[in-house]
């Protein structure tokens, strides 16, 4: 066996004695004078692939000729992981994915390149495995650049747009920050326990989009040539529907702030109307006076 391995007898005395140890089922097969061990070949099919969560992260992520992910930091990482990946499972079963692979296309936009974030974004992995501060220098919008310190607690990606969402130390709650407007960043030696009771699911669960404010009733009447169109999707989890004898459809929600689901309606036109609350009604009319006026004499 050592001669095989290219290892020392004790090295391979070492294994044997781990092996024996562990639940695996281990046995000796004897053949005339010579001995081998081995591992029952159902178990071994069943032994967990030794990958890390850096190792394993990429292979999740949507891999499109010209998607958001195409950068180097992204995909490097994905082709070390097809590498590992090709000297495990069996040669047959990778051949079979990687002709699968040009049968799916994912369509996720691709508005931005965060190749040129990729050392920023290789920070905030760090932060968020060791549980590290990161300090910022962040721009937000209609506003000047300020420092921020920040718990880190996940990244999200939404229409093409990385998101991280932590506790801010200046605001003393709950955040979220495009990395695109991080002009500086900085891993501390300022550790933080792990969020209890975190969840980025429920973060999220009653915003349109990414941010969260007070809670709201948003209803809207579209008109009956999207009624099938709207139907087929599942827009927010709070949604409920109603269904109008003209062939018309009602939509309410219960959502966390009304810009993101303002932005949506608006893109509906002349299709959507919006029936509550007023002041979402007046903001929307205003806007589209200010568009008509724009394409005025």
């Amino acid at each position: 066996m050592a001669e095989q391995l290219g290892a020392t007898p004790r090295a391979i005395c070492r294994d044997l004695e781990v092996l024996e140890k562990l639940p695996v089922q281990l046995y000796t097969d004897k053949n005339g004078k010579e001995s081998y061990w081995k591992i029952d070949p159902d178990f071994r099919n069943r032994l967990s692939v030794p990958f890390t969560l850096r190792n394993f992260s990429p292979s999740i992520l949507p891999r499109t000729p010209s998607g958001p992910w195409t950068g180097p930091f992204f995909m490097i990482p994905y082709n070390r992981f097809s590498r590992k990946s090709g000297r495990i499972f069996p040669s047959l079963f990778s051949k079979r994915m990687g002709g699968l692979r040009g049968s799916f296309l994912s369509g996720i936009p691709a508005q931005k390149d965060y190749g040129v974030y990729r050392e920023f974004i290789k920070v905030i992995q760090e932060a968020i495995e060791g549980r590290r501060v990161l300090q910022l220098l962040y721009h937000p919008r209609d506003q000047s650049p300020a420092e921020r310190k920040v718990n880190p607690y996940a990244v999200h990606l939404r229409n093409g747009t990385l998101y991280v969402i932590g506790h801010c130390h200046l605001r003393k709650n709950i955040r979220t920050f495009m990395v695109d407007r991080m002009q500086k960043i900085k891993l501390t030696e300022e550790s933080f326990p792990a969020p209890l009771g975190f969840s980025l699911e429920n973060y999220l669960r009653h915003s349109f989009g990414m941010f969260r404010e007070d809670l709201i009733r948003v209803k809207v009447r579209f008109h009956k040539s999207i009624t099938r169109y709207l139907l087929e999707r599942r827009w927010h989890p709070s949604q409920k529907i109603k269904k109008l004898k003209d062939g018309s459809l009602e939509l309410a929600f219960e959502v966390a702030g009304i810009k993101e689901i303002k932005t949506w309606i608006l893109g509906f036109g002349s299709l959507a109307k919006v029936l509550e609350p007023a002041s979402l009604v007046k903001e929307i009319k205003d806007d589209l006076e200010k568009s008509l006026r724009s394409y005025g004499a």
